[in-house]
């Protein structure tokens, strides 16, 4: 049997209910309000009088239209009956009205139920209610605010606490004990006899003061005093007794450094005594290292955390221009507020922190870890991408000692034999002072030789990248960014097999035949160049390229020139260490969004084309182009950027005309040059104003020249724009300069090269869209191949090693983890298309197929 309900007014969720129903009649009728006034404005501006009758459906759906679709009901039709409330509903008048009548009409209903239900407030878009939250709760904090200064004062109060333990009056507090944290004299030497580390507090002076863990609290005749105590360093237990006794003592041993993320700790070493044979003994490297601690030195009188050094690690990966001074008196700082003293070596701490991290990447060698290699350029990589950084330059020092660093080579190449492939670079070609030509223009990357700098050692560094931002090869600039560096970088990248290799100089022609990768120039350094020489070379024009854009290793830059800050002072060894470091660090974080980074660009990628093709078709329109006219169009547009046949129209002033053509362009494309790296590639405001003085001048010197030229030509169509002009040295201009002496005769070539451009853009997104699927599928395959290594490997150590085995098992079940993640990314991602990356699951030696994979998926993807 059905319960009734009664409804209570006063109900707060009859309240509610009634006040949701209030606001969507609201909602309703001015929507119909203003469906009313747009038809009454139609009906009025056609000269035609308001309809009064229309015929009704009901219940039969809407009338169908001459072609077949269904149409809206007239404006005019009376809408059904809609409940303002629970207990009663709107009347619906049975006439029909005009439109204007209908509009005054349900401004009254509506004006009557705004003044019979309650005031509420009106609705808020996203971001006048994001701004009023944050209003909201700066006006909760405001208000509580006393109160929480009420709290941290009370929590300063003493008061007569007892022990947790014997319920006597208590003198000790120590919060890493929490909820039993106060303790009398007795109990607490009781209590943290083996708990050293613990930060403590006392109160035998009315106040809460720490005190190291070698105090503590005796109660005499006249009161509270403190007594020295020797602390012993917690470690594993280690009996090594020849008599097989088990009673041993353990006496304070010889004195001995702990530095832990809470400061220092001036503690002793564990001596172990056995009562039977009253032999001795003390923890000895192997039973430190199991305990967590990693040596300062040789002699262990200095002992680290591993949590501390893996959090400096971590903290140098994230911001990594903390330097090592400053992690030292951050350490000091934590010993002081826990009541101790004492001085923390920075040197000491580094020393240990590379010996310590050497010894990390050896055994991550072991477990078959490859840092500088990319799971989705494996085995075929597309782009690498090269630049110099000359913000990771290093001041010379007298003091440096020449000792090889630990990851000499590893990541940074080795300067002898860079030194040897620059001196073989300059016997093959001629040597070029000053800059180097780019075409017409000059580029100051191009030249083959350049001054050394004083007070520098290393001027800075010429990295490689793949075009996921992915570390591979580095060395050291002793000359300026020269043409030879990145050369050097590219013979040492030849078994990637890198289809393209970008830089911002791709003119070399006597050198092309040391390498088959084809140049590439990105695509911010191509609008720093001529045009033509964009067109040629840059990546938005090469087949097969995608939209890779050249400037990944300006991405990574950004990030190395921070280690500058502390790596400029380091020696030359512990400069290529610190910087290897961080550049494994930057890999193993791509590593871990490598899934996310490839799903969302091709997520990204399949939207943006579809948006280019229509502008491409848009574009088209609007020039009255046929397929075979842009065809025609390409065509023209690559004949004329291949052409370099000056213009000769004015013979009789050709050399003057000629002079001041290639002076403009080489001004315009220097100034263009700094206004590019005048943050990029230098990190002193000193000489940074020099610099935009010295564009000031060029582009001074350049609108001169260019209203000279004007002034030589009497055709005024060939006169160059110089408000044009202007406006692409601001940087807000995507488009080319064009000269009117590089037209040669070709009708319209701007016109043609924004079609071009268009062109090149999709074609370049849909090859992008097959790179990404190709590369998904080889970061699948790299990490099931590695887990097939993992596992042999494992079979192999199975009765050997136990310590590798189990660093083994472990990165087995990291790396399987990791594959169905990034499975199950790339399968949402992919959508339907995903059947490729199904067809590897399915092929995986290894037995880690995806559990939800299931065999009828696997047997339609075969």
């Amino acid at each position: 049997m059905a319960t009734r309900h009664i409804l209570d007014s006063q109900d707060p969720h009859y309240q509610e209910g009634r006040r949701m129903a209030l606001e969507l009649k609201h909602d309703h009728v001015l929507a119909e309000a203003r469906r009313a006034a747009v038809e009454r404005k139609r009906s009025g501006s056609g000269g035609d009088p308001p309809r009064t009758s229309e015929r009704v459906f009901v219940g039969r759906g809407k009338p169908r239209g001459r072609r077949g679709g269904r149409r809206q009901a007239s404006a005019t039709v009376t809408p059904p009956p809609v409940e303002c409330s629970l207990s009663s509903s709107v009347e619906v008048p049975s006439e029909i009205l005009n439109p204007q009548e209908e509009f005054e009409k349900n401004m009254e209903r509506l004006s009557n139920i705004l003044a019979s239900c309650p005031s509420a407030e009106p609705q808020r878009s996203s971001a006048s209610s994001w701004s009023f939250r944050q209003q909201k709760a700066s006006e909760r904090w405001k208000e509580a605010r006393p109160y929480h200064l009420q709290c941290l004062i009370a929590k300063e109060a003493v008061g007569h606490p007892s022990c947790c333990l014997c319920h006597e009056p208590a003198v000790i507090r120590c919060r890493e004990c929490l909820p039993e944290d106060w303790f009398c004299g007795d109990c607490d030497v009781l209590h943290h006899k083996k708990q050293p580390l613990h930060n403590r507090e006392s109160v035998i002076h009315g106040f809460f003061e720490a005190i190291p863990p070698t105090s503590c609290i005796i109660k005499g005749d006249g009161g509270y005093c403190t007594h020295e105590q020797a602390c012993i360093l917690p470690t594993v237990k280690v009996p090594d007794c020849s008599c097989e006794g088990t009673n041993f003592t353990v006496l304070p041993g010889k004195p001995v450094i702990l530095i832990t993320i809470n400061g220092r700790f001036d503690l002793h070493q564990p001596l172990y005594k056995c009562q039977t044979c009253q032999q001795q003994w003390t923890p000895d490297s192997k039973d430190l290292l199991r305990s967590g601690y990693w040596p300062a030195s040789v002699s262990n009188s200095t002992l680290y955390t591993l949590d501390l050094l893996s959090s400096f690690q971590e903290l140098k990966v994230i911001a990594p221009g903390f330097s090592r001074q400053a992690f030292a008196k951050l350490l000091e700082h934590r010993t002081k507020c826990g009541g101790r003293s004492g001085h923390i070596n920075g040197d000491a701490l580094q020393r240990s922190f590379l010996e310590f991290s050497y010894a990390s990447f050896e055994e991550d060698q072991l477990c078959c870890s490859a840092p500088f290699t990319c799971p989705a350029c494996t085995p075929e990589m597309l782009a690498v991408s090269a630049d110099g950084n000359r913000k990771l330059y290093r001041f010379h020092r007298n003091t440096s000692s020449d000792d090889p660093g630990f990851f000499e080579g590893l990541f940074v190449a080795e300067d002898s034999a860079v030194s040897t492939f620059v001196d073989t670079i300059q016997k093959a070609v001629r040597n070029t002072q000053g800059r180097g030509t780019c075409g017409d223009s000059q580029w100051t990357a191009a030249r083959e030789t350049s001054r050394r700098a004083s007070k520098l050692d290393e001027e800075g560094m010429e990295v490689a990248v793949c075009r996921h931002g992915f570390l591979l090869k580095a060395l050291n600039m002793y000359r300026g960014e020269i043409f030879a560096y990145p050369l050097f970088l590219q013979k040492e990248l030849m078994p990637a097999k890198a289809k393209f290799f970008a830089m911002d100089v791709a003119f070399l022609p006597a050198l092309q035949e040391l390498t088959e990768m084809k140049p590439f120039l990105s695509i911010m350094h191509a609008r720093a160049h001529a045009t033509k020489c964009e067109i040629k070379w840059s990546g938005r024009n090469q087949e097969g390229a995608g939209t890779t854009a050249g400037e990944e290793v300006e991405q990574v830059n950004s990030y190395l020139s921070r280690c500058a800050l502390t790596t400029k002072y380091m020696s030359k060894a512990a400069r290529v260490d610190m910087v290897t470091l961080h550049a494994m660090g930057w890999n193993h974080k791509k590593s871990l969004s490598l899934h996310q980074a490839l799903s969302t660009r091709y997520v990204k990628t399949c939207q943006r084309l579809q948006d280019e093709t229509a502008r491409l078709a848009a574009l088209k329109t609007e020039l009255h182009c046929t397929d075979e006219m842009v065809s025609q169009w390409l065509s023209d547009v690559k004949e004329w950027a291949a052409d370099e046949t000056p213009d000769t129209s004015h013979a009789t002033q050709g050399t003057t005309h000629r002079g001041l053509q290639q002076s403009i362009e080489g001004l315009y494309l220097s100034v263009r040059q700094r206004k590019q790296t005048l943050y990029r590639q230098n990190d002193s405001s000193k000489f940074r104003h020099c610099l935009r003085r010295k564009l000031a001048e060029d582009k001074k010197l350049l609108l001169q020249e260019i209203q000279e030229y004007n002034g030589l030509v009497p055709d005024s169509a060939t006169n160059i724009d110089v408000a044009a002009v202007e406006h692409s040295l601001t940087g807000e201009s995507s488009v080319s300069q064009i000269w009117p002496w590089e037209v040669h005769g070709s009708a319209n070539i701007s016109m043609k090269k924004q079609l071009h451009d268009q062109v090149m853009l999709a074609m370049r997104l849909q090859e992008e869209k097959s790179i990404l699927v190709l590369e998904m599928a080889q970061h699948c395959t790299w990490l099931q191949s590695l887990a097939v290594v993992l596992k042999n490997k494992m079979a192999e150590e199975d009765k050997g090693n136990e310590g590798l085995g189990c660093l083994l098992r472990r990165r087995l079940s990291e790396v399987s983890e990791r594959l169905q993640v990034v499975l199950q990314q790339y399968k949402t991602a992919l959508g339907p298309e995903a059947s490729v990356l199904l067809h590897i699951e399915a092929e995986d030696p290894s037995g880690l197929s995806s559990p939800d994979t299931s065999e009828d998926e696997e047997e339609n993807t075969v």
